[in-house]
């Protein structure tokens, strides 16, 4: 029999986390060492073709009132139904400590991959209504992450905050990873700032809207914003006033959610990308815009300085700062052109697809071990 490999993570199909899961299982698949299961509690379209087994936990839907620690005795029912012979985490929630427990005790293989700085920051929680769920949620995590058998980080910042948050040492820090760019790049059009993410609050979005009302006065440049709406819960008020922005904003538009493929034949044609996200792990977006020539600017994200250091996007700090960069690469081609040079030469000789064939590596010597 072959090893059994188990993807726990609470969505099969979303965001950036979960195409780095594809791309792994991808790489894992084309060995044809293992069998390999992904468990989710949300399932994406039951019936498509896929390269694994898809295991649902529990009954899909909404996250459970409390949080995924509700789904304990789910996801131990189908991991002793499984038998893995190594659990693969992903995406810090309950499932997290969950993963741990069972590990520990049938002596199983955990391998946490860090998705966000956050997760390896003991007492931070991002805002939210439900403050018992929260609270849960991070206590398994931080259960999780001193009981894993191995961890995973994307950037030596993450290993830093392991360390002093828990007193671990990352076994590995391994930079996400894209396939080269398929799509022919036209930027022949009208120049194009793009956004792109989910409508959440600490995405904020809002920030995007103010910077395209404060270049209004840039001729013929589009602001394009991509991105599911937020869900309502909690949210509505926040919700209803940034579409009401949008809406209201003449030189900006939203094209609402779209697939990894759309959104990378947009960025094919677009030559300025903005992050303004309060905090993130490594944005998959970086990597996709660095491979497709499009000039990266953060208003706060810049994962071990990344963009600073290595000259591969602008930095800006401030409000201000972000309109005065994009301002300036909008209005000075040959510096938009330096920053897509250098980012299309780290994307590629750091993010390539070399780093998921060093996961798979990671995988087959915890198995071997394992088995020993």
């Amino acid at each position: 029999m072959k090893p059994r490999l188990c993807i726990v993570n609470p969505f099969e199909h979303g965001g950036g986390a979960e195409y780095q899961i594809s791309l792994l299982i991808d790489a894992a698949a084309a060995s044809d060492r293992y069998e390999i299961f992904y468990l989710a509690h949300c399932v994406d379209q039951p019936d498509r073709g896929r390269n694994y087994r898809i295991v649902q936990i529990g009954r899909g839907g909404a996250m459970p009132r409390l949080g995924y620690i509700m789904e304990a005795g789910a996801l131990n029912r189908t991991l002793r139904q499984i038998g893995p012979s190594l659990i693969y985490q992903r995406v810090a929630c309950a499932y997290t400590g969950i993963c741990a427990q069972y590990a520990r005790r049938h002596s199983v293989p955990l391998i946490w991959h860090v998705a966000h700085d956050t997760d390896v920051s003991p007492t931070v929680l991002d805002p939210a209504r439900n403050i018992v769920r929260l609270r849960l949620e991070k206590w398994a995590v931080n259960f999780g992450a001193r009981r894993a058998t191995r961890i995973v980080v994307q950037t030596a910042h993450q290993a830093q905050l392991l360390q002093s948050g828990f007193g671990r040492s990352a076994d590995a820090i391994i930079p996400n990873f894209h396939p080269p760019a398929t799509e022919t790049l036209d930027k022949s059009g009208a120049l194009t700032v793009v956004w792109i993410a989910n409508l959440k609050p600490w995405k904020q979005p809002q920030e995007f809207v103010r910077l395209a009302r404060s270049l209004r006065d840039c001729r013929g440049v589009r602001f394009v914003m991509l991105g599911a709406p937020a869900p309502m819960a909690g949210n509505r008020s926040w919700q209803e006033a940034l579409m009401s922005d949008i809406r209201e904003t003449a030189n900006l538009e939203y094209v609402g959610q779209k697939s990894h493929a759309e959104v990378n034949a947009i960025l094919a044609r677009s030559h300025i990308f903005v992050n303004t996200s309060t905090h993130e792990g490594f944005p998959n977006t970086f990597i996709q815009s660095w491979l497709r020539d499009v000039a990266v600017v953060s208003l706060n994200v810049d994962p071990d300085r990344v963009l600073e250091q290595k000259g591969v996007g602008i930095s800006a700090h401030s409000a201000s700062g972000l309109r005065d960069a994009v301002r300036r690469l909008i209005e000075h081609p040959e510096e938009r052109a330096g920053y897509v040079e250098r980012g299309r030469a780290h994307a590629t000789a750091h993010h390539s697809l070399r780093n998921a064939e060093e996961l798979v590596g990671l995988i087959d010597r915890e198995c071997a071990h394992a088995d020993r």
